[in-house]
């Protein structure tokens, strides 16, 4: 009885962790623990969960929530624009992984319009 009781309040704290992220599309932000981040503009890699805003899950094939280019010179400011940067300050500090547990998924493409879906 103690395991099943356990199990169950390890499952409301990740439904209830998962329910503190938020997508706006009209304004194409995503609000995290109280915070909100622009979904495009400048973005910084990062290596450690607790350096990250968001957790990014890239995608090949099929659906993602967002449909990113990467833009090499000037200001993004069209939703899923995003110009990767390694030093200074971005506006969105993304830590990515390949599997597993995500805030969004994202597939970058090179032709076509960028996005939430």
């Amino acid at each position: 009885m103690k395991r099943a009781l356990t199990i169950l309040f390890a499952c409301m704290s990740l439904v209830a962790f998962a329910d503190d992220v938020k997508i706006d599309k009209d304004n194409c932000t995503i609000t995290k623990n109280g915070k909100t981040y622009p979904l495009y503009g400048e973005v910084k890699f990062v290596d450690t969960y607790g350096s990250a805003d968001i957790v990014v899950k890239v995608v090949e094939n099929g659906w993602s929530d967002l449909l990113v280019k990467k833009q090499e010179n000037g200001s993004p400011s069209y939703c899923g624009e995003w110009r990767i940067i390694e030093n200074g300050s971005a506006d969105l500090n993304v830590k990515i992984v390949t599997s597993g547990w995500a805030d969004i998924t994202v597939k970058f493409i090179d032709e076509g319009s960028s996005g939430l879906r």
